[in-house]
Protein backbone atom coordinates (compact mmCIF):
# COMPACT_ATOMS: atom_id res chain seq x y z
CA UNK A 1 0.00 0.00 0.00
CA UNK A 2 2.55 2.52 1.01
CA UNK A 3 5.44 3.00 -1.74
CA UNK A 4 9.07 3.61 -0.24
CA UNK A 5 10.49 6.99 -1.05
CA UNK A 6 14.50 7.23 -1.88
CA UNK A 7 15.76 8.66 1.11
CA UNK A 8 18.60 11.34 -0.04
CA UNK A 9 20.55 12.50 3.43
CA UNK A 10 22.25 16.15 3.09
CA UNK A 11 24.51 16.89 5.80
CA UNK A 12 23.90 20.66 7.51
CA UNK A 13 26.60 21.02 9.66
CA UNK A 14 29.16 23.27 11.66
CA UNK A 15 31.69 21.20 10.56
CA UNK A 16 34.33 22.69 8.15
CA UNK A 17 34.92 20.47 4.96
CA UNK A 18 37.30 17.91 5.29
CA UNK A 19 37.54 14.87 6.24
CA UNK A 20 34.19 14.81 7.83
CA UNK A 21 32.85 15.56 4.64
CA UNK A 22 34.70 12.95 3.04
CA UNK A 23 33.27 10.52 5.34
CA UNK A 24 29.63 11.75 4.80
CA UNK A 25 30.26 11.14 1.23
CA UNK A 26 31.67 7.81 1.59
CA UNK A 27 28.57 6.85 3.59
CA UNK A 28 26.13 7.65 0.89
CA UNK A 29 24.97 11.23 2.10
CA UNK A 30 23.78 13.13 -1.50
CA UNK A 31 25.30 16.51 -0.18
CA UNK A 32 27.04 18.28 2.23
CA UNK A 33 26.64 22.15 3.12
CA UNK A 34 28.66 24.07 6.12
CA UNK A 35 26.61 25.99 8.30
CA UNK A 36 28.92 29.09 8.03
CA UNK A 37 28.19 29.38 4.14
CA UNK A 38 25.56 31.76 2.33
CA UNK A 39 21.91 30.36 2.50
CA UNK A 40 22.11 30.65 -1.56
CA UNK A 41 24.66 27.52 -1.42
CA UNK A 42 22.18 25.35 0.81
CA UNK A 43 19.27 26.22 -1.38
CA UNK A 44 21.42 25.07 -3.99
CA UNK A 45 22.17 22.09 -2.73
CA UNK A 46 18.73 21.04 -1.94
CA UNK A 47 18.03 21.35 -5.55
CA UNK A 48 20.77 19.71 -6.92
CA UNK A 49 19.79 16.20 -4.53
CA UNK A 50 16.54 16.65 -5.23
CA UNK A 51 17.04 16.59 -9.04
CA UNK A 52 18.98 13.50 -8.47
CA UNK A 53 22.65 15.14 -8.03
CA UNK A 54 25.52 15.03 -5.42
CA UNK A 55 26.93 18.26 -3.83
CA UNK A 56 29.72 18.77 -1.79
CA UNK A 57 32.40 20.74 -1.44
CA UNK A 58 35.26 20.95 -3.88
CA UNK A 59 37.96 20.55 -0.84
CA UNK A 60 35.87 16.86 -0.06
CA UNK A 61 36.30 15.82 -3.40
CA UNK A 62 39.94 16.80 -4.10
CA UNK A 63 40.55 15.13 -0.48
CA UNK A 64 38.14 12.07 -1.97
CA UNK A 65 40.55 11.88 -4.83
CA UNK A 66 43.76 12.03 -3.19
CA UNK A 67 42.40 9.44 -0.93
CA UNK A 68 42.04 7.09 -3.76
CA UNK A 69 45.24 7.76 -5.00
CA UNK A 70 43.54 9.70 -7.94
CA UNK A 71 46.13 13.06 -9.66
CA UNK A 72 45.60 13.45 -12.94
CA UNK A 73 41.85 13.71 -15.17
CA UNK A 74 43.33 11.21 -17.64
CA UNK A 75 43.46 9.11 -14.20
CA UNK A 76 40.17 9.45 -13.29
CA UNK A 77 39.01 8.42 -17.00
CA UNK A 78 40.84 5.61 -16.35
CA UNK A 79 38.35 4.43 -13.49
CA UNK A 80 35.11 4.92 -15.40
CA UNK A 81 33.37 1.94 -16.51
CA UNK A 82 32.67 1.08 -20.23
CA UNK A 83 28.89 2.20 -19.29
CA UNK A 84 29.69 5.13 -17.56
CA UNK A 85 31.88 6.40 -20.49
CA UNK A 86 28.55 5.55 -22.77
CA UNK A 87 26.37 7.16 -20.65
CA UNK A 88 29.41 9.79 -20.47
CA UNK A 89 29.20 10.80 -24.10
CA UNK A 90 25.69 10.52 -24.93
CA UNK A 91 24.67 12.98 -22.01
CA UNK A 92 27.48 15.21 -23.94
CA UNK A 93 25.56 14.98 -27.15
CA UNK A 94 22.63 16.27 -25.35
CA UNK A 95 20.56 13.07 -25.10
CA UNK A 96 18.22 12.97 -21.99
CA UNK A 97 18.50 10.38 -19.61
CA UNK A 98 14.99 9.37 -20.73
CA UNK A 99 17.10 9.16 -24.45
CA UNK A 100 19.38 7.35 -22.88
CA UNK A 101 17.76 4.89 -21.15
CA UNK A 102 15.90 3.84 -24.18
CA UNK A 103 18.44 3.64 -26.21
CA UNK A 104 20.59 1.55 -23.48
CA UNK A 105 17.54 -0.44 -22.69
CA UNK A 106 18.24 0.73 -18.94
CA UNK A 107 16.03 2.26 -16.60
CA UNK A 108 15.84 6.11 -16.77
CA UNK A 109 16.79 5.55 -12.42
CA UNK A 110 19.83 3.37 -14.00
CA UNK A 111 20.82 6.28 -15.64
CA UNK A 112 20.27 8.63 -13.04
CA UNK A 113 22.79 6.44 -10.66
CA UNK A 114 25.47 6.62 -13.79
CA UNK A 115 25.24 10.26 -14.07
CA UNK A 116 25.59 10.46 -10.27
CA UNK A 117 28.59 8.20 -10.10
CA UNK A 118 29.97 10.36 -13.22
CA UNK A 119 29.61 13.49 -10.97
CA UNK A 120 31.46 11.97 -8.24
CA UNK A 121 34.10 10.54 -10.06
CA UNK A 122 34.59 13.34 -12.10
CA UNK A 123 34.79 15.88 -9.55
CA UNK A 124 31.88 17.86 -11.34
CA UNK A 125 28.86 19.44 -9.86
CA UNK A 126 26.82 19.81 -12.48
CA UNK A 127 25.75 18.39 -16.30
CA UNK A 128 28.09 21.57 -17.73
CA UNK A 129 30.94 20.64 -15.75
CA UNK A 130 30.73 16.61 -16.51
CA UNK A 131 30.00 18.13 -20.87
CA UNK A 132 33.35 20.53 -20.39
CA UNK A 133 35.43 17.72 -18.56
CA UNK A 134 34.22 15.17 -21.78
CA UNK A 135 34.81 18.38 -24.30
CA UNK A 136 38.33 19.04 -22.88
CA UNK A 137 39.09 14.92 -23.24
CA UNK A 138 37.38 14.54 -26.52
CA UNK A 139 35.17 12.44 -25.11
CA UNK A 140 31.84 12.95 -27.09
Amino acid sequence: MFRSLPIKILVLTLQAPGPFSMRCMQAGAAGYVCKQQDITELISAVRAVLAGYSYFPNEALHTFRSSQGISSEEEMIELLSGRELIVLKQLTNGMSNKEIAEGLCLSNKTVSTYKRRLLAKLNARSLVDLIEFAQRHQLA
